[in-house]
C-alpha cells in the first residue's frame, strides 16, 4: 500500500472517463445520412423491383417530382400524363394507352440497328496509321572503318536530300497537270466574266426599241369610225411618218443650222434646229371640219 502513489481527485476523474476512439466518430458521422440520400435510395430500390418484376404494370403518380423524368417518353400522348422513370416504357397507367406508336417504335428500332451496324463496321475496318507508317523508309548509313561520324551524318543527310527531290521531281508533273486544268477553268471563267461584263454596258442599248410607228398610230382600224374619219387618222399618220424620216435623215447627216451675230466687236454662234414639220394640206382640214360639223348630229342620236 505504501508502494501506491497518492493521486488527486482531477487525476482519478480522468482514469474514471475513458477518452473515445476516433473510430467511433467515423462511424457516427456515417451513420449521420441526409433525408434526402434515404429517399435517392428509396427511389433507386422502387425501380430496380419495379424492373425485376415485368409481369406487373408499375404504377406511380408523382409527377416526376420522386423519380426523374422518362425522357424518352416524358409523357402520354394520350391522356397528357407525365411519366417516370419507374414507370418507364409502359402503357399508361392512367389511360392504359401506348406510350410510343408502333410505327415510331420501328422506326427508332430500325434507326439504333444501322447505328449499331455502322459501329461495327468501323471498328472492323483497318485503321490508316499502320498503312502511313509503313509507307515511311528509312535511310540507314553504314559507317565504314576509320570513318568519323560527322561524315557519315552528311552522306545520310544527302540520301534524304536525293530522296526528296525524287518525290518533288514526281508530283511536280502532277502539279503541273491540276494546273493546266485549272487554267482552263480559268480561262472560260475569264471568257464569261467578260461576256457578261460586255452584255451588262450594251444591254441598255439592246433592250431599248425604236418603233417611230407606233409612237404616231392613230385607231384608223376601229370599227366604230366613219369613213371620213378613217381617211383623216390614215393622212395624219402618213404625215408624221414623213416628218419622222425626214428629222432621222437630218440627224444622220449632220445638218446644222449656226445663227451668227456680231455685237461689241464678239461673234456670237447660236446652233438652231430646223423643224421638219409639214403642214397640214386643204384636203385634212376640210375632212376635219366635215368631221366636226357630223359630231352633233352623232349626239343627238
Amino acid at each position: 500500500m505504501s508502494h501506491n502513489k497518492s493521486k488527486t481527485t482531477s487525476q482519478l476523474l480522468k482514469s474514471k472517463s475513458p477518452t473515445p476512439d476516433p473510430v467511433d466518430k467515423r462511424t457516427k458521422k456515417k451513420n449521420l445520412v441526409n433525408l434526402q440520400d434515404i429517399e435517392s435510395i428509396l427511389t433507386q430500390l422502387e425501380n430496380e423491383e419495379s424492373l425485376n418484376d415485368p409481369t406487373t404494370q408499375r404504377v406511380c403518380n408523382c409527377m416526376a417530382r420522386r423519380h426523374p423524368l422518362f425522357e424518352f417518353a416524358p409523357n402520354c400522348l394520350n391522356c397528357g400524363k407525365i411519366i417516370c422513370t419507374k414507370e418507364g416504357l409502359q402503357p399508361c397507367s392512367f389511360c392504359g394507352a401506348e406510350i410510343i406508336p408502333e410505327k415510331d417504335r420501328e422506326a427508332i428500332i430500325r434507326l439504333l440497328e444501322k447505328e449499331k451496324e455502322e459501329l461495327s463496321t468501323k471498328s472492323q475496318a483497318p485503321t490508316s496509321t499502320p498503312t502511313s507508317n509503313k509507307n515511311k523508309k528509312k535511310i540507314t548509313v553504314k559507317m565504314n572503318a576509320g570513318e568519323k561520324f560527322w561524315e557519315a551524318q552528311d552522306r545520310a543527310f544527302k540520301l534524304a536530300e536525293a530522296e526528296l527531290k525524287k518525290k518533288q521531281d514526281t508530283e511536280i508533273p502532277v502539279e503541273e497537270e491540276t494546273k493546266k486544268v485549272s487554267d482552263a477553268d480559268l480561262l472560260k471563267a475569264k471568257e464569261r466574266l467578260e461576256t457578261l461584263l460586255d452584255y451588262q454596258a450594251t444591254g441598255a442599248e439592246r433592250t431599248k426599241i425604236i418603233d417611230n410607228a407606233s409612237d404616231f398610230e392613230m385607231p384608223s382600224q376601229s370599227l366604230w369610225l366613219t369613213p371620213e374619219e378613217r381617211a383623216l387618222n390614215l393622212k395624219k399618220q402618213q404625215r408624221l411618218l414623213r416628218e419622222s424620216q425626214l428629222d432621222k435623215e437630218r440627224k444622220s447627216r449632220g445638218e446644222r443650222t449656226v445663227e451668227m451675230t456680231i455685237k461689241n466687236g464678239k461673234v456670237v454662234m447660236v446652233e438652231k434646229i430646223v423643224s421638219t414639220k409639214e403642214k397640214t394640206t386643204d384636203e385634212e382640214s376640210k375632212l376635219a371640219e366635215k368631221i366636226r360639223s357630223q359630231l352633233p348630229k352623232k349626239c343627238h342620236v
